[in-house]
């Protein structure tokens, strides 16, 4: 009986596919990591085939998609082959109205606003008129572009920038959210619904117009129940499977908020920081999922 391999899906070899082609290894588990670059669909002897380096996906016990990205076409195309053949898919979102489109951060603020999950005052939208009014009416808020990720395209605009020069020259959707005074942010992975690790990261430099740098050091410490209770609400809203979860205590009410969840985040600096195997995690995961 052909042992069942899981294939891997990426847009950039990071140190995450590493891990788990690593993980994968030591676990005597085939880890197969495609770009989506090498795809090939093909019709051979009355049968539609998908190929990838020469190689026909048929093996398959399970595809995970590390990014899907703008891949869009060939993301219905794997999910129509992974449902044909009974192979299982993680994140399981993707199967759902909206697919890959979750990625995007104005799709993860419109599910998790009508949940009731606590999530920071957001508006989008698409029109640059629209932004530069709620920024003016704000005074300080947070501009996420709906597509950056890892801190790019994530702004803390106070009263009196000049808002129009700072988005010009930026296409696509903006997210505007209330700034929350914080004194630094917990990062969360999770797995499955479980919480695997923790850590926080020190206050944002506020003086910068990027919010992409901390000040000070992050400390390697268990997230607080409140913290990791919001977070497990937040995955199983979105339909994320493997996450990373951003969230602050607001100073005002003591409470903890959502910024963001980060789907098929990457986990080096948590590895680090834990001191937790997380690509062993994930290929454990992935094994009860493929059954």
């Amino acid at each position: 009986m052909m042992k069942k391999k899981i294939i891997v899906f990426y847009t950039a070899w990071t140190t995450g596919v590493r891990r788990m082609i690593e993980a994968g290894e030591k676990s005597g588990v085939e880890i197969r990591p495609v770009h989506y670059s090498e795809l090939v669909m093909k019709k051979v002897e009355g049968e539609v085939v998908l190929e990838a380096q020469g190689k026909d996906l048929i093996g398959a016990g399970l595809f995970c998609f590390r990014s899907v990205g703008d891949k869009n076409e060939w993301l219905p195309i794997l999910l129509e082959h992974a449902k044909e053949k009974g192979i299982a898919v993680v994140d399981k979102y993707l199967l759902g109205m909206g697919g890959s489109m979750r990625k995007r951060k104005g799709m993860e603020a419109y599910l998790l606003m009508k949940a009731g999950v606590a999530y920071a005052d957001t508006k989008y939208s698409v029109n640059k008129k629209d932004m530069v009014k709620w920024v003016k009416e704000k005074g300080e808020v947070v501009v996420k572009s709906s597509s950056g990720r890892h801190g790019v395209g994530t702004f803390l605009v106070k009263k009196g920038d000049d808002i129009e020069r700072l988005l010009f020259g930026r296409g696509g959707g903006f997210l505007v959210q209330e700034y929350i005074p914080n004194d630094g942010d917990w990062r969360v992975f999770a797995i499955g619904g479980e919480i695997v690790g923790s850590f926080k990261r020190g206050k944002k430099d506020t003086g910068r117009v990027a919010l992409n740098r901390s000040m000070g050091q992050s400390e390697a410490k268990e997230a607080p129940e409140e913290v990791k209770v919001l977070v497990r609400k937040a995955i199983e809203v979105l339909g994320v499977e493997i996450a990373g979860a951003d969230v602050v205590i607001d100073e005002r009410s003591g409470k903890p908020v959502i910024i963001e969840v980060n789907q098929a985040p990457e986990f080096e600096i948590m590895e680090k920081r834990t001191r937790t195997d997380i690509g062993k995690k994930i290929v454990e995961y992935l094994l009860k999922k493929m059954g």
